[in-house]
């Protein structure tokens, strides 16, 4: 019978959002949900791809838990944006590429896993604005959505026109928005397109890709400011190198690095084939005042998590052990005996 099993589990690259209605998903957009429904974003997946030369993409998909007839959410680009949807199966190969790498190895140290020995380490150009503060650049419908490019200078304007159009509004999505508007950036507004009445949001979104013009590599994170829970946020990063964080949504909090190289399957991330990826958690999103910003980093140094299972083969070492003690314990014992006889006899 095995004395200690130690197991370190496989660190996935999940995205866990909890959140209340009117919920807010992490990373670059907020979620918006009807209050009948209670409907939260449970994780979201994002891809970001530049290709070097000025453009760039942003793929992502949200886990919904619950079910919404009025499931939306925002998201701003610096560009006017192209939208279209992408592969179902392309998380799920990143999360294939990305995974951590198990390493197996035994040890026969005698009592590992039994306490206090049960330690083990792991390696580790723009439409013109209409009056009114809000110009409708283009509306469509792909897959289960209903999205509209917005452009304007007033968030008053575009959150009364999010109202006006069904979608939820919360009280701070107009002073989130403010800083976007003033750099000139795009509004695309998603919500659920029922097929049929009474359709409901559930389950993982598909994927949806939003293709726009942008010199440096970003991830809009300032919307988020206005979470009021923790927000855990995974970015995958395909550049023609590695990449390094230039901006942090929150100053001084760097989001931990989980992969880093080339891909073995190059049309996963075309027209780049570096790959990085970072996951970070905001305890107090309140605090987030900027977006994420990336850049070539000083190397393209491969670098893969590691994770140990341990297997101990250390039965015989151990009984041994046990054995012996028992051996002079017991030895010990009939000396003693041995010695006061003769100490007995001597009196």
């Amino acid at each position: 019978m095995k004395l200690w099993r130690v197991v370190a589990g496989v660190l996935a690259l999940g995205f866990v959002v909890a959140g209340v209605t009117p919920a807010w998903a992490c990373a670059c957009g907020g979620y918006l949900s009807d209050v009948e429904s209670r409907a939260q974003a449970a994780g979201e997946k994002a891809l970001v791809r530049h290709d070097g030369r000025g453009t760039e993409e942003i793929t992502l998909s949200m886990a919904i838990t619950g079910a919404s007839k009025k499931a939306a959410w925002i998201m701003p680009v610096p560009n006017p944006a192209k939208l279209e949807l992408a592969d179902t199966e392309l998380f799920g190969r990143l999360q294939v590429l990305t995974a951590a790498k198990v390493v197996k190895r035994t040890t026969y140290w005698p009592f590992r896993g039994l306490p206090p020995f049960d330690r083990d380490g792991d390696g580790s150009g723009e439409a013109p604005t209409a009056a009114g503060g809000v110009s409708v650049r283009e509306q469509m419908t792909l897959g289960p959505f209903e999205i509209a490019r917005l452009g304007g200078n007033s968030a008053t304007a575009v959150t009364d026109w999010l109202r006006t159009n069904e979608y939820v509004v919360p009280a701070t999505l107009g002073a989130n928005l403010t800083p976007y508007l003033r750099e000139g950036w795009e509004i695309v507004a998603v919500k659920l397109a029922p097929k049929s009445a009474g359709e409901s949001l559930t389950g993982a979104t598909p994927p949806l890709r939003l293709t726009f013009a942008s010199d440096k590599i970003v991830y809009p994170m300032r919307l988020s400011k206005g979470a009021t829970t923790t927000q855990s946020v995974t970015v995958y990063v395909a550049a023609p190198h590695r990449v390094d964080t230039t901006a942090l949504p929150v100053a001084g909090l760097q989001p931990e690095l989980l992969y880093a190289g080339r891909a073995n399957d190059p049309a996963l991330l075309a027209p780049a084939d570096y790959l990085t990826a970072f996951t970070v958690i905001y305890h107090e999103p309140g605090q987030i005042t900027s977006d994420f910003t990336f850049a070539k980093a000083a190397t393209d140094e491969p670098f893969q998590r590691v994770v140990y299972v341990t297997r101990n083969e250390a039965e015989l070492s151990t009984i041994g052990i046990l054995v012996a003690v028992a051996l002079l314990i017991g030895g010990g014992f009939v000396l003693f005996r041995r010695r006061s006889r003769l100490q007995d006899r001597a009196g």
